[in-house]
């Protein structure tokens, strides 16, 4: 025997739910599909001698373009921000490097990371620290323009 008044509960809460859906798809704070979406992990870095570990060049800003894998032993590329406007220089290749000991650092997700890594094609390493610039949930236009100004991409205005 079907109960009645629970298929026809179920049947509501089914129309509503996607009804809801829609709304909120629809809403205008809500990302649209193909939206922009920027990521990075920005920070510094400073080349280090690899018998003594003494820092053997200035600090370096460093940024990452999208997502990175810290895992140990996986190739990253990080490339150097100029310190006059912010943004990628562009006449400075991108540094392939491997972390060898990378630590992660958690606030609800890998927020920080921090360690040591080999540089592809050059004797020194390299100690680094950098955070993690998620995208903004919602799209947010304001926080859009911040991750952009964090990830180098552009110059303050």
């Amino acid at each position: 025997m079907v109960n009645r008044r629970l298929s026809k509960t179920g049947n509501w809460a089914r129309r509503t739910g996607f009804a809801l859906l829609a709304a909120l798809a629809a809403w205008p704070g809500a990302p649209a599909r193909g939206a922009e979406t920027v990521e990075c992990w920005q920070g510094w870095g400073y080349l280090s001698d690899p018998d003594t570990q003494a820092y053997a060049s200035g600090e370096m800003l460093l940024v990452t373009r999208g997502a990175a894998d810290w895992r140990a032993g996986l190739p990253v590329a990080l490339y150097q921000l100029d310190r006059a406007t912010g943004t990628i220089m562009a006449d400075r290749p991108a540094m392939t490097v491997i972390p060898i000991n990378p630590r992660l650092y958690y606030r609800g997700r890998a927020n920080y990371v921090s360690g040591r890594a080999t540089i592809l094609g050059m004797e020194q390493k390299l100690v680094f620290g950098l955070s993690h610039v998620a995208p903004p949930a919602g799209g947010l236009e304001a926080m859009l323009d911040f991750n952009r100004w964090a990830c180098g991409l552009t110059a303050p205005e």
